[in-house]
């Protein structure tokens, strides 16, 4: 294993595996010298790359359920223990980015710069803690700090160990519903991607199912680089679309939805383009774990579902679970996938259908009981208020979303290159 310190390689790729968890997909982020490993949501709707910091006891989750109390302590990185662990300085780049600032001047103005040291760029106080807001009410609230981010990857098919100085991330304290840490795979100039020298190339993944949750001996791959575009002319590419109020997001066009040969729901105009003030279009994030359509074309779907699936509703299970269609499945042999629920298929800018995996569209939410297992349709309705997650509302931003438990089984391609991104479903266990 070659250990070398530098992405300034045209040949190289970054290679890391991504596990399964029960609402979305880990990356592991080595940090520091030595490295202190955390296991973090890879989320290509956001920007900010962030880990609990302080010890064990100290760092504080608020509504983060019972799986994250306090009597279970979060791993959180120290500091002290990396002799490469710096703070980051209030007059950077990425410093003004956290702060969402117009005046660049700002961040040092509020620790308390002088303004002869701050005009000649010259303050070397630390970057005031920040907030970073989520959807859903999620918060976090940190500082900036910068060290060694340790990485796999492959020059000519030789594995090696890259160490990378300098990564800026944030060391957070507290947090409402966000417990162990992101990776921001968005399109900012603090992304993990774009520090690494990644965004004017691309990268891919390619999910396990969710029956892998939880289950670390399997894993799939998170390409960035030349590699993650190679030999890719099989894939179905639809042009990405740009949006002036957020650039950040990768932005995709649906045209619309059909179920099984019938013929497509049409979607509205608006979530095949993106107007003057930012609004519509499908975003793809990871950080989302259903995909989000809006009303009425939602419940047009939800309509044209009911009418073709044959199976008798569980409308108990509806109740419970919140989803919007649950049918009572027979089941005689586990893991019950014989089923005749209809496929769907997602039609895009540029003439691409898309047929999603059955196991991407229904989720078995009860283990079999007198050969019958309720599943559900795992796609939300996106209300104007919408709070999930990275996104606005139906009119405001963001128009649809396309989550990660739509994304499992699909290889999925960010060609920055070219503005496109790519699909391509398939077994993602077989092809780690």
């Amino acid at each position: 294993m070659v250990i070398i310190n530098s992405t300034r390689f045209d040949f190289l790729d970054i290679i890391e595996p991504v596990t399964t968890y029960t609402d979305g997909y880990l990356l592991s982020l080595n940090l520091g010298m030595p490295p202190q490993v955390f296991q973090v949501y890879l989320d290509t709707g956001s920007d900010l790359t962030w880990v609990p910091c302080g010890t064990n006891s100290s760092y504080q989750c608020l509504e983060c359920g019972n799986e994250h109390s306090t009597s279970k302590p979060i791993p959180s990185f120290s500091p002290s223990q990396s002799s490469s662990n710096m703070k980051e300085l209030c007059g950077s780049r990425f410093c003004v980015d956290i702060h969402s600032s117009d005046n660049s001047h700002d961040p040092c103005a509020a620790v308390g710069c002088a303004i002869p040291s701050f005009m000649s760029g010259l303050c070397t106080r630390p970057c005031p803690p920040f907030s970073y807001t989520y959807g859903g009410g999620a918060l976090v609230l940190g500082s900036l700090a910068k060290d060694i981010v340790t990485l796999h990857g492959s020059i000519f098919g030789i594995a090696i160990l890259l160490d990378v100085p300098g990564f800026c991330f944030g060391c957070v304290g507290s947090s409402i519903r966000e417990p162990i840490g992101i990776a921001g795979f968005g399109k900012g100039i603090l992304s993990l991607p774009s520090q690494l020298g990644f965004l004017d190339k691309g990268f891919s993944h390619c999910f396990l199912g969710f029956r892998f949750a939880r289950n670390p001996n399997f894993t799939s791959s998170l390409i960035m680089g030349d590699l993650a575009l190679s030999a890719k002319d099989d894939f179905l590419f639809t042009p990405m679309l740009k949006s002036i109020t957020n650039p950040n997001f990768y932005y995709i066009g649906l045209e619309g939805v059909s179920i099984g040969d019938g013929a497509a729901i049409a979607a509205p105009p608006s979530l095949s383009s993106i107007d003057s003030e930012g609004n519509g279009g499908m975003i793809v994030d990871t950080g989302t774990t259903y995909t989000h359509l809006p009303d009425p074309f939602y419940t047009a779907i939800l309509s044209s579902l009911a009418s073709v699936i044959l199976y008798e509703r569980s409308y108990d299970l509806e109740m419970r679970t919140g989803f919007d269609l649950c049918f009572k499945i027979p089941c005689t042999h586990t893991p019950c996938t014989q089923d005749e629920l209809p496929l769907i298929n997602f039609h895009f800018l540029g003439d691409v259908k898309l047929t999603l995996p059955k196991d991407s569209c229904y989720y078995a939410v009860t283990a079999p009981k007198n050969s019958v297992v309720v599943k559900c349709l795992l796609f939300q309705r996106m209300d104007d208020d919408d709070d999930d997650d990275d996104v606005g509302g139906a009119n405001n931003g963001p128009g649809a979303v396309l989550g990660s438990f739509q994304m499992q089984n699909v290889e999925v391609v960010y060609d920055m290159e070219a503005g496109r991104i790519g699909f391509q479903p398939k077994d993602c266990a077989l092809h780690s």
